[in-house]
C-alpha cells in the first residue's frame, strides 16, 4: 500500500523527471524543426540565385513565363494571400518603387531570406520565407514561400508528440516511482524489523537482507560491521571489567585482612608495624594499576602525536640497556645487547621507552633464571626493527591471540604480580606510532619483534 508520504515523494520527484524529460523532448522537437527551416532557407537561396542567374541568360521574359506570370497583373491584398495560401508561393516586381505587377501586398521581404510568421485567413497561420532580388535596371522582386507542406506536417507530428506526451506520460512516471518506493520500502521495513530482533542478541544476530537493492545491502553490511565493531568493544568492556574487579579484589582483600590484624595487633607495635608495611604494598599495587589505566587511555587517545620529534632511537636503547644490565646480572640471566647506531625514528622518546622497559620486565619476570635475554635494533631501508626476546618459557600458543588484550593474563602469569596491562600498553605505543608489532611463531621462548618507521636526523 503506497503511504501518504511515498505518494508525496512520487509526485514531486514524478514531476521534476516529467518537466525535464518534456523540456529535452520539446528541445529535440526544436531543434529538427530548426534543422528543416536552415535546409529549406538553404534551397530558397539557391532558388533566389538561380533567378539570377536566368534573368542574365535568358532574359526578363522567360523569367516571367517560369513564373507563370502575365505583364499588368496586380494581385490585391486578399488573392495574393490566396494564391501565397494555394500555390504556397508569391511574387512582385517593383522598377524603382511602383509595382509592376505581381502581389500588391502588406507582406514585407528583406534583402537575405528571413522567416515570418502571417495569416493566411482560414487556413491559420503560416510560416513564410521571404527575400529581395535587385535587378539590373532598377529593377526589384519581392518573393515569398511558405514552409514546405511536409516540413509543416512534421512540427504539427511534434506538437501532437509533445501533447500526447504531457498527458500520458505524468501518470505512468508517478506509477513508477510508486512502485519502485513501495519495494524500497518493503526492505527497509524487513531491515528494521531485523534489527528489532538484533537488539535482543546484538553479538550473535546479524542482519540479513533478501533484495536486489544494491543500497540496501550496503546499508546492511554496514550495519553488520557495526554490530561487530560494538560486540568487540562489548566484549573489551567486559573483559576490562572483569580484569580491574579481579586485579582489585586479591589486593584489597589483603589490605581488609591486615586492617582485622591491625585492630587485633595494636598493642604490639612491631607486629603492628609490619601489617602497615605489607597493607601499603597492597595499596601501591591498586594505585599502580590505575595508573596504568590512566596511562594507557591517555596513550590509546593520541594525544602525544603532537609532542612527536626525531630523536636519536639507538642512543635510547643503549641507555636503558646499560640500566638494565646489572638487573640482568643479578638476576643470574645473560642479557645480549646489538645496536646499530645512529638510527632515528619520529616519535615520543619516553613512550619508546617505556616499551623498551615494559618488554624488558615482562622477559625479567617470565623468563627462568639462567636465561639468555637479548635486545637487538637493525637498520632497514624504511624502518628499523627491534626485537627483545629470551628463551625463557615462552607464551602457549592458544594464548597468544589474546596476549596484548588489557587484563588478560595466561594461566602460567596468575600467580604472579602484576595486572595484565603492560603489553596492553606496548600495543597502544606501537598503534600510536604506526609501528608493526609481532609475537613470532615457533620460537623458543617469547621474542618480540617491533618495525618503527624511520627518518633521516633532523634538527627539530
Amino acid at each position: 500500500m503506497v503511504s501518504r508520504y511515498h505518494l508525496k515523494r512520487a509526485l514531486l520527484s514524478g514531476g521534476a523527471l516529467w518537466a525535464a524529460m518534456l523540456l529535452l523532448l520539446w528541445l529535440l522537437g526544436q531543434l529538427l524543426v530548426w534543422q528543416d527551416k536552415q535546409t529549406q532557407q538553404h534551397e530558397f537561396s539557391e532558388f533566389l540565385s538561380d533567378i539570377e542567374s536566368m534573368l542574365e541568360e535568358h532574359g526578363f521574359e522567360h523569367v516571367l513565363q517560369e513564373f507563370e506570370l502575365e505583364d499588368e497583373v496586380i494581385l490585391p491584398e486578399h488573392e495574393a494571400r490566396a494564391h501565397l495560401a494555394d500555390e504556397g508561393w508569391l511574387i512582385a516586381v517593383f522598377e524603382q518603387d511602383k509595382l509592376l505587377f505581381g502581389a500588391e501586398t502588406q507582406l514585407t521581404a528583406s534583402l537575405t531570406p528571413q522567416w515570418q510568421t502571417v495569416s493566411l485567413g482560414e487556413e491559420g497561420d503560416a510560416a513564410l520565407l521571404s527575400a529581395t532580388v535587385n535587378l539590373p535596371d532598377g529593377l526589384r522582386i519581392h518573393y515569398w514561400q511558405k514552409q514546405d507542406e511536409l516540413q509543416t506536417h512534421k512540427s504539427a507530428f511534434y506538437a501532437q508528440l509533445m501533447s500526447w506526451f504531457a498527458l500520458l506520460s505524468l501518470p505512468l512516471i508517478v506509477a513508477a516511482i510508486a512502485c519502485v518506493q513501495v519495494k524500497r520500502s518493503r526492505a527497509l521495513q524487513a531491515l528494521s524489523e531485523q534489527l528489532a530482533q538484533v537488539a535482543h542478541s546484538p553479538d550473535s544476530k546479524r542482519t540479513e537482507v533478501a533484495t536486489s537493492n544494491s543500497d540496501i545491502i550496503t546499508l546492511s553490511v554496514a550495519i553488520n560491521r557495526m554490530l561487530d565493531e560494538i560486540s568487540r568493544l562489548h566484549g573489551n568492556l567486559n573483559t576490562m571489567s572483569v580484569g580491574i574487579a579481579h586485579d582489585l579484589k586479591t589486593p584489597l582483600s589483603r589490605i581488609s585482612n591486615r586492617l582485622q590484624s591491625m585492630y587485633q595487633d595494636l598493642d604490639n607495635p612491631t607486629i603492628l608495624e609490619g601489617h602497615i608495611d605489607k597493607a601499603s604494598n597492597e595499596l601501591a599495587q591498586v594505585i599502580n594499576t590505575f595508573n596504568n589505566l590512566v596511562r594507557l587511555n591517555a596513550i590509546e587517545s593520541g594525544k602525544h602525536i603532537q609532542g612527536f620529534k626525531t630523536f636519536d632511537l639507538s642512543a635510547l636503547i643503549d641507555e636503558l640497556a646499560q640500566s638494565y644490565l646489572p638487573v640482568f646480572e643479578d638476576s643470574g640471566r645473560h642479557f645480549e645487547v646489538s645496536i646499530v647506531p645512529a638510527v632515528h625514528c619520529h616519535g615520543d622518546k619516553d613512550l619508546l621507552g617505556q616499551l623498551i622497559c615494559n618488554l624488558l620486565e615482562n622477559a625479567l619476570e617470565h623468563s627462568q633464571p639462567n636465561a639468555h635475554v637479548w635486545l637487538r635494533l637493525q637498520s632497514h631501508t624504511q624502518s628499523a626493527l627491534l626485537q627483545i626476546g629470551d628463551n625463557g618459557p615462552g607464551i602457549p600458543l592458544k594464548d597468544q591471540a589474546k596476549v596484548f588484550d588489557k587484563f588478560y593474563r595466561a594461566d602460567i602469569s596468575r600467580g604472579r604480580p602484576g595486572n595484565g596491562l603492560g603489553l596492553s600498553i606496548v600495543r597502544a605505543i606501537c598503534e600510536v606510532h604506526q609501528a608493526q608489532l609481532c609475537l613470532l611463531e615457533n620460537q623458543p621462548g617469547a621474542v618480540f619483534n617491533i618495525e618503527i618507521p624511520i627518518r633521516p636526523a633532523l634538527s627539530n
